[in-house]
């Protein structure tokens, strides 16, 4: 099917769905496994539903988004609203299709490939390799289990392998690649006058009338969002901290393994003389061979060089040819009995004849690196919150499990869960699905509060790991559905509405008559100085400029190419105003290299992948059931 859909969407620069694979298990997050066994869904693909708590993890993404996009505020507007909603609502759909695409294409992710992939991860790792409690501990933070991570990565890592797949059968030829780089590469002459909405904001007057005609029209915009407040109790490492008794030789263990540890890492610079032994030797080889080491330990002894000896007799081939030298060796890497033998020795000291399975060995410990050891006293405070924090960590899953267990058994009050654990309820101010204050600003507990089971049964969530040793049960106290507002409530919003409206036909009023004249000859200059516009001139740029407007640019590129030095003119709406855009001249680019060109190729192939994609989901959402919840 692929090949197919593919040979279609040849020279097709469709949707560009690289941000969207990438953020498709962000915006997915783990909703599949923390949402209640019943629940509102937004929209169902194929029968497969798209949860409320799927969404509202989506939106809250993308709100973050738009905050950063609007650095903090995000502009209080209907339609804007109501567009964000749309997009996550289709960005889900997507996600849907995706995984059902890359299930029917047959990509699948082999364990030992998930682990490999895991493995690599630097989040997961420890002094540069995998490290098992750096895995547990990354992936409880997020409020997940292994297993359910590790789900939710090998479908995403499918998903790569589909996109790698497609964009392996991208072909462009030298030709094409020569025509693309002029395009590319090209530079552009730039200038643009800039009508900005906010001069005219102030001269619009508008009526109660027309407020009103607006409110008619566009009333169901304005709604209170549906709302509850809850109670709570919470766990947390603190509650448990509180006067924790400090065993003493617990400590003084600590100390001991803190101590061990720091032995097992310590490394030991050695040589040794070997006279090597088969072990089935009989028992005359056994006594000739003892007799040569014992030879040579008597010499070492008595002041011949350690060196030349082992150079003359050692039957290392490894060793003696450096005079008996092993370099640094640390525990775990010789043989248990030249091991133990080396690690009695003090620096400089010689041994007495070692018997391993290789023959008999002389050894020499001539210099030793190792970690300075803390003093106990030093050391104490240290090894004391070490210690309570491995209690915490004990009693905390504990305290959990009855938190768990109390909750589920009473399921309708909380008073039996805070006996238990001796804590006490606490409650919250009225929040929404996507905002809230205190413990309401966690998602996690902002998907509980909304569960349909908890709202109209009335009983307890089960329990929220909101972060690594911080989990909390809940029960709704009020629910009040989502609400038309009062013209009274939304006259503000809606008068702003108009204005930003009014003030856009103005500024395209002023910027269409700015481009007649430009077009008739006269400077743009001028027409700033006529029209009090800003003058930006952006002078030589090329289509990756990240430092201009991105909509002047945009269309910039879209221009037609100026004649006999005459400028040509366009208009481009701003995200504050509107712009007339003078494009002086196009400078065509040096001719590319091999390099230069290579990575253009490679542009080229992830970017028609991308358009095949998108084709390809097209089709299949077309050919889906697609069911949207009418509350949105």
């Amino acid at each position: 099917m692929l090949q197919s859909i593919h040979d279609k969407a040849k020279g097709i620069l469709g949707i560009i769905i690289v941000a969207f694979l990438a953020l498709v298990f962000g915006l997915w997050g783990i909703g599949d496994y923390l949402t209640g066994a019943t629940e509102k869904f937004v929209a169902k693909v194929d029968g497969v539903e798209i949860t409320q708590s799927q969404f509202d993890q989506a939106m809250a993404r993308q709100r973050q988004r738009m905050e950063q996009m609007f650095e903090g505020k995000i502009p209080d507007s209907p339609v804007l609203q109501q567009q964000m909603k749309k997009q996550v609502i289709d960005q889900l759909i997507l996600q849907k299709v995706m995984l059902k695409m890359v299930a029917d294409e047959g990509y699948r992710v082999a364990d030992v490939v998930l682990a490999e992939r895991i493995k690599s991860m630097k989040a997961f790792q420890q002094d540069g390799a995998f490290d098992n409690n750096s895995y547990q501990a990354v992936i409880q933070s997020q409020g997940m289990g292994v297993k359910e991570f590790e789900n939710l990565f090998r479908s995403d890592l499918a998903v790569q392998q589909l996109q790698d797949a497609v964009t392996r059968s991208a072909i462009i030829g030298q030709a094409e690649l020569n025509i693309l780089n002029q395009i590319q590469k090209q530079s552009r002459e730039v200038n643009y006058l800039q009508f900005d909405d906010i001069s005219f904001l102030a001269d619009i007057n508008i009526s109660d009338d027309q407020i009103k005609e607006y409110f008619e029209v566009n009333g169901a915009r304005y709604k209170h969002p549906e709302m509850v407040s809850i109670s709570y109790v919470e766990l947390t490492a603190d509650d448990l901290a509180k006067d924790l008794p400090v065993d003493d030789k617990a400590v003084r263990q600590l100390y001991d393994d803190y101590v061990s540890s720091l032995s097992s890492k310590e490394q030991r610079k050695a040589r040794h003389i070997l006279v090597a032994l088969a072990e089935d030797a009989d028992a005359e080889t056994k006594k000739q061979k003892k007799a040569i080491i014992d030879d040579l330990l008597n010499r070492v002894n008595k002041g011949e060089s350690f060196e030349a000896l082992a150079k003359e007799n050692s039957e290392d081939p490894g060793s003696a040819p450096n005079g008996g030298e092993l370099g640094w060796v640390s525990k775990g890497m010789m043989v248990a009995e030249f091991e133990t033998a080396l690690f009695k020795l003090k620096k400089g000291q010689v041994s007495e004849v070692v018997k391993s399975n290789f023959g008999y060995h002389i050894i020499r410990f001539d210099d030793v690196k190792s970690e300075n050891i803390i003093s106990f006293d030093a050391k104490k405070a240290e090894l004391v919150k070490q210690y309570k924090s491995q209690l915490i960590e004990d009693g905390f899953y504990e305290k959990s499990e009855l938190m768990a267990t109390t909750a589920y058994e009473n399921d309708q009050s909380l008073q039996e869960v805070a006996d238990a654990l001796g804590l006490e309820i606490k409650t919250t101010e009225a929040f929404s699905r996507t905002q809230g204050k205190g413990v309401a600003t966690n998602v996690k507990v902002r998907n509980a509060a909304f569960n349909s089971d908890v709202i109209s049964e009335g009983r307890n969530s089960d329990i929220i790991e909101v972060e690594k040793n911080h989990v909390l049960v809940l029960r709704v106290d009020t629910h009040t559905e989502a609400s038309p507002k009062s013209l009274d409530e939304v006259k503000h919003i809606i008068e702003s509405a108009i204005r930003v409206e009014k003030a856009r036909e103005t500024t395209m009023a002023f910027a269409k008559e700015a481009m007649t004249k430009l077009e008739q000859g006269e400077s743009i200059e001028s027409q700033s100085v006529q029209n009090s516009a800003k003058l930006i001139k952006l002078g030589s740029v090329k289509r990756d400029n990240t430092s201009s407007s991105q909509q002047v640019l945009s269309k910039a590129f879209t221009m037609t190419k100026p004649v006999e030095g005459k400028s040509v003119y366009k208009i481009v709406e701003l995200s504050g105003g509107t712009g007339v855009i003078q494009l002086k001249s196009v400078t065509p680019p040096e001719q590319a290299t091999t390099a230069e060109l290579q990575v253009l190729a490679e542009e080229f192939r992830n970017e028609q992948a991308n358009s095949d994609i998108s084709v390809v989901l097209g089709h299949l959402k077309s050919q889906s059931e697609i069911v949207r919840s009418e509350e949105l």
